[in-house]
């Protein structure tokens, strides 16, 4: 059975105030949607399908060093269902096997997650099958609905919410994965009967549900990776808990990070083990740094090469530019 991806990454984002599209934003050194894309590769899809829109060409010239991509372009935003919609022309809809959707702004999504959602699709045999997770403060997000025994019931846009269901705690991360046939099978009975006007892909659980079909849940307890990135603000979240964990990879790979919360290390450097990292350290681009090294305090360095047993001094700006 085959299992292929699409990523929604075709809006605008308006939030932003950016001429720029937001999935292209950088989040510790690399693209938005470039987060998604690695960690969907890594789950072993046949195929990654992306939908975009807004800046396209641009999308894709940024996308190039990510190769076995394929593109499909949704001219009028008409919401995530209209989206999924579009990219058809690039499936078999009569394939078996599943189809995993994610939107290109949740950089924060682990494989491991994905993985679990996967495994759970598989094992309830279900048509549909989402994944959740619990806030204290839901805001925007939609609402995850359940029966009485506590199984999936439907999603519920946090604007169609009504007084109860709006105090839901459990919300839709907006990662998916269906049944490929029975997805596009029902995509087009979809209707725009809601206050946003929109196709909801969301409103898939009910239809697959009203069908006689089973939809599941699977709720992560890492309500991190559900931030999606709408805003400035959302921009800074993602980069503490990606900084974070690049500075938890590194230490367990050898490397002294003196002051983690004080040190900010892009997702594209390499260092070399019993390498020592002082607090306020900021290093960025395709750096690299060998093995037995010491970065002091106040450190900024950039696209450079650092050889085993080199010692950068505090308030060094280093920048090789070794991408020119």
């Amino acid at each position: 059975m085959s299992l292929i991806s699409i990523i929604l990454a075709a809006g605008k984002g308006t939030r932003m105030k950016s001429d720029l599209l937001k999935v292209a934003h950088e989040v510790a050194g690399k693209p938005i949607v470039g987060y998604v894309i690695e960690t969907v590769q890594k789950c072993g899809v046949d195929s990654i399908n992306i939908v975009v829109g807004h800046q396209s060409e641009h999308l894709k010239e940024i996308l190039r060093p990510y190769s076995g991509l394929n593109y499909v372009l949704q001219e009028q935003q008409l919401g995530t269902g209209h989206a999924v919609l579009q990219a058809k022309s690039l499936i078999n809809e009569n394939e078996t096997g599943n189809v995993l959707i994610l939107a290109g702004d949740c950089p924060l999504i682990k494989v491991e997650t994905l993985n679990n959602l996967i495994a759970v699709h598989k094992e309830t045999n279900s048509a549909g099958t989402v994944l959740s997770t619990k806030m204290s403060e839901p805001a925007s997000y939609g609402r995850i609905i359940r029966g009485k025994m506590g199984y999936l019931k439907s999603i519920v846009e946090a604007k169609d919410c009504d007084e109860e269901q709006i105090k839901i705690d459990e919300i839709n991360t907006g990662v998916y994965i269906f049944n490929t046939q029975k997805l596009f099978h029902r995509l087009s009975a979809l209707s725009t009967n809601n206050s946003q006007g929109e196709y909801y892909l969301t409103d898939i659980i009910q239809l697959l549900k009203e069908g006689g079909e089973v939809v599941s849940a699977y709720c992560t307890d890492d309500s991190d990776q559900a931030i999606g990135i709408n805003t400035r603000m959302d921009i800074a979240k993602s980069n503490q808990v990606i900084y974070q964990r690049n500075n938890l990879e590194f230490m367990k790979d050898g490397v002294t990070i003196l002051d983690p919360n004080t040190t900010f290390i892009d997702s594209t450097v390499k260092i070399g083990h019993d390498t020592i990292v002082h607090p306020f350290v900021r290093i960025t681009g395709n750096t690299t740094i060998g093995k037995h090294c010491e970065v002091y305090s106040h450190c900024f360095i950039n696209d450079s090469k650092i050889s085993d047993n080199e010692k950068t001094l505090s308030f060094t700006n280093r920048q090789e530019s070794l991408n020119n």
